[in-house]
C-alpha cells in the first residue's frame, strides 16, 4: 500500500449528504468542534462569508471545504439561483485528527482545477440528479472519494506534508510535535521531548527521524524558522519575533534564519516584497 492511502486509511472520515438541489437562500453554518462542511458548486453565483469579513465569491463550479467547520454564511446573490451539493464531513477523533490538523482552515479550488476529478464528478452529479433507491449512500461514499482525490491534490502541489501527517498518526511523535508547534518560543531540548513522547533521548531521536524523515532538532529549526518568516512578514520586528520563535537575542535568530532562508531577516522580506 503506498504511504498516502496507508495515512489516509487511519485518519478515518465520512461525508453526509445534507443539500441537494437549486439554492436561493442564505444558510449560516456554526463549528460544533466534529465535524467540517463541504459545499459543491455546481452553478453559481455563491458567496461565503467568515467571521472576519472576508468574502469568497464563487461564479464557476468550485469546490469549498471547511475541514474545521469553521463559521461561515453561504448566501447567494439577490436575483440568482445557485445549484449545490452539501455534505457534513465528520473526521474520526474531531479537530484532533491528524488529517484535520494538516488541512487549512478553508480550501477552496475550481472543480476543472482538479486532475482526474471528472469520472467522480459525472457519478456524483448523476446520482445526485437520479432518484435511485440507495442514491444517499452512493452519494456519500462518492464524496469520501472526492475528498482523497482532493487530498492527493494537495500533497502532489506540495501544500501538504506527508511527513507532518505521519507525525501527528504517531502518538508518541505526536506529542512532541504539538509542544512544538504551540509553544516554539520554549528552549526546548532532546530530554524534554522525549519525556513527551514517554520515550528515552536515544529511541525518541531514532523513532522521530524515522517517522518524520528528519531529526527532531532540524524540525524544531525548521519550524521556527518558517513562523518567524509569517511573523515578519506581518510586520513584526526581529527582536520581537526571535523572543516569539525561541531564539535568545535577534542576532542568534538572523543567523539561523540567514542560514536557512538564504538572506537576512530586512533581505528576504525585500525579495518577498
Amino acid at each position: 500500500m503506498d504511504k498516502l492511502s496507508s495515512l489516509l486509511g487511519r485518519q478515518a472520515f465520512s461525508a453526509r449528504i445534507f443539500y441537494n438541489g437549486p439554492f436561493c437562500d442564505a444558510n449560516q453554518f456554526h463549528e460544533n468542534g466534529s465535524a467540517g462542511h463541504l459545499h459543491l458548486v455546481r452553478q453559481g453565483p455563491v458567496e461565503f462569508v467568515h467571521d472576519d469579513g472576508a468574502l469568497l465569491r464563487i461564479d464557476l463550479p468550485s469546490l469549498v471545504l471547511y475541514p474545521h467547520g469553521t463559521n461561515h454564511r453561504l448566501q447567494v446573490p439577490a436575483g440568482h439561483t445557485a445549484l449545490l451539493l452539501c455534505a457534513d464531513i465528520v473526521f474520526e477523533g474531531g479537530k484532533a485528527n491528524p488529517l484535520v490538523r494538516v488541512l487549512p482552515g478553508c480550501l477552496h479550488m475550481p472543480l476543472a482545477e482538479i486532475a482526474g476529478l471528472g469520472p467522480t464528478l459525472d457519478l456524483l452529479f448523476g446520482e445526485a440528479a437520479g432518484t435511485a433507491p440507495g442514491r444517499e449512500l452512493i452519494l456519500d461514499r462518492l464524496c469520501d472519494v472526492l475528498l482523497v482525490q482532493v487530498v492527493r491534490r494537495e500533497f502532489d502541489n506540495g501544500k501538504l506534508s506527508l511527513g507532518l501527517l505521519a507525525g501527528l498518526a504517531d502518538r508518541q511523535v505526536s506529542a512532541a510535535l504539538t509542544a512544538i508547534h504551540e509553544r516554539p518560543h520554549e528552549l526546548w531540548t532532546l530530554a524534554a521531548l522525549a519525556r513527551l513522547a514517554g520515550m528515552s533521548r536515544a529511541s525518541f531521536v531514532e523513532h522521530f527521524r524515522e517517522v518524520m524523515g528528519i531529526p527532531p532538532g532540524e524540525y524544531l529549526s525548521r519550524w521556527r524558522i518558517a513562523l518567524g518568516g509569517r511573523l515578519l512578514r506581518q510586520g513584526m520586528p526581529v527582536k520581537l519575533v526571535s523572543s516569539r520563535t525561541g531564539y535568545t537575542s535577534p542576532s542568534t535568530f538572523t543567523r539561523a534564519f540567514t542560514a536557512q532562508m538564504g538572506a537576512s531577516p530586512r533581505e528576504w522580506l525585500k525579495r518577498a516584497a
